[in-house]
């Protein structure tokens, strides 16, 4: 299977300079191919939940791709219940990229971003959206919606897009700092996205809609806040890639019927799946689902699992549906990403106590400037609390920026200092 992927990635690599228009259709063929195998031979090894994510996202991603007009160009952590609410589809940067990689076609991209100026060290999933706009296979989205969370990059990135689109673009500014002052400003922001995606949409906005968006966003997070002590004591079969398709329904994705579903799902299958075995790992940062040596480490292992990211509680606050604005711009305020890197610490701490693990790992993507840069705290303060951290150099959707040998070696050696730990 690794063999037929890099020789699709290769394929749609050598025709995106020569015709763009044809990397794209194969490029599409491909996913599609891809959510075809999901509905006909899902991976039985994956509880009913975790098929029913892959399923889903692979549809979403593919559906997005196949008409960006009618979409928006949103960034991670844009609040998108306001979309929803207006039937307006929200095709997410970082999630298209995470497919190409999962496609190996990234190379190609890179190159295109590079070609046109955009330096080595930037952050690897905006240099394949950039490379991909760039190269002319990623078409012109209908708008651009984008929050000043996480990185430099992320701001960079949307304003470069809407310039060479000639599109439309509203940027949500987040305050570095807490307290009800910020989040007014926010929710004072999000109205005027409201206007906005009136304006682009020619719908009105019906607060009644929202409202219900937003209580079922409330539910998803509290079924997730509410079975995260379970993950500490139980095992449930799974991949990397599956943590990556949660930050989806816990970001993006989040209010609709799907992700909600989804949450059902998951804690339904928590409590049935078996007691804790193994090491067990919390991870912090995006995750390399692509890189071999990772996915032999923690794929359907008895040896090690992880139990969780921390993408996945960035932010899992109680949403009130009668004041819509307010709860996204709660969600946005207090999120970990948000402010001073002790919060981020802070809540790693929290959670791997919650989560009973044994052990974390601190991942520092290619061109992530903010969480290298407390890396070594958050190794320090996480090791005080008692729980063992290994500091990870590597790339979440390039591979040119990693050393399959190194990660090896290293995480190997994280994992067996763990298990004597253990007996």
């Amino acid at each position: 299977m690794k063999d037929i992927a890099r020789s699709f990635g290769a394929l749609v690599d050598e025709r995106v300079a020569r015709d763009p228009e044809a990397a794209r259709r194969l490029l599409l063929s491909g996913f599609r191919a891809f959510s075809l195998k999901q509905d006909v031979l899902p991976n039985r090894r994956l509880p009913r939940s975790r098929q029913y994510l892959a399923r889903v996202l692979n549809h979403t991603v593919t559906d997005l791709l196949s008409h960006p007009e009618d979409s928006a160009l949103v960034s991670l952590f844009t609040p998108c219940e306001l979309l929803q609410s207006l039937q307006i589809r929200s095709l997410c940067a970082e999630f298209y990229s995470a497919f190409v990689c999962g496609a190996h076609a990234e190379r190609a991209f890179i190159a295109a971003a590079q070609d046109e100026g955009i330096a080595q060290t930037f952050c690897s999933y905006h240099k394949i959206l950039l490379g991909s706009i760039y190269a002319g296979v990623f078409k012109k989205p209908g708008f651009i919606v984008s929050t000043s969370l996480a990185c430099d990059a992320n701001n960079l990135t949307f304003r470069a897009a809407a310039d060479h689109f000639g599109v439309d673009r509203f940027y949500i500014d987040v305050p570095p700092f807490g307290g009800e002052e910020s989040i007014a400003y926010v929710a004072g922001s999000l109205r005027e996205l409201g206007h906005f995606l009136e304006d682009h949409s020619h719908r009105k906005l019906d607060i009644a809609t929202l409202a219900k968006t937003v209580a079922r966003s409330g539910r998803t997070l509290d079924l997730m806040r509410q079975s995260a002590p379970l993950r500490g004591v139980k095992t449930l079969p799974g991949d990397i890639a599956s943590q990556m398709y949660e930050i989806y329904f816990t970001h993006v994705g989040l209010g609709t019927p799907e992700a909600e579903k989804y949450a059902r799902l998951l804690a339904r299958d928590l409590e049935k799946a078996p007691g804790k075995k193994g090491v067990r790992i919390l991870w912090i940062h995006t995750i390399p689902n692509w890189q071999m040596p990772v996915r032999e480490m923690f794929n359907f292992s008895d040896r090690a699992s992880l139990i969780w990211c921390d993408m996945n509680f960035d932010s899992l606050v109680p949403m009130d549906p009668e004041r819509p604005f307010e709860s996204m711009a709660r969600r946005l305020v207090g999120n970990h990403f948000n402010g001073s890197g002790q919060r981020r610490i802070d809540a790693c701490v929290r959670m791997g106590q919650v989560l009973q693990a044994d052990g974390a790992v601190i991942f520092c993507h290619w061109g992530c400037k903010q969480t290298a840069g407390i890396s070594a705290d958050m190794k320090h303060q996480l090791e005080e609390s008692g729980l063992p951290a290994l500091i990870l150099n590597g790339d979440g959707c390039d591979e040119d920026n990693a050393s399959d040998g190194q990660v090896s070696t290293r995480l190997n050696a994280f994992i067996e200092m763990l298990e004597e730990r253990k007996r």
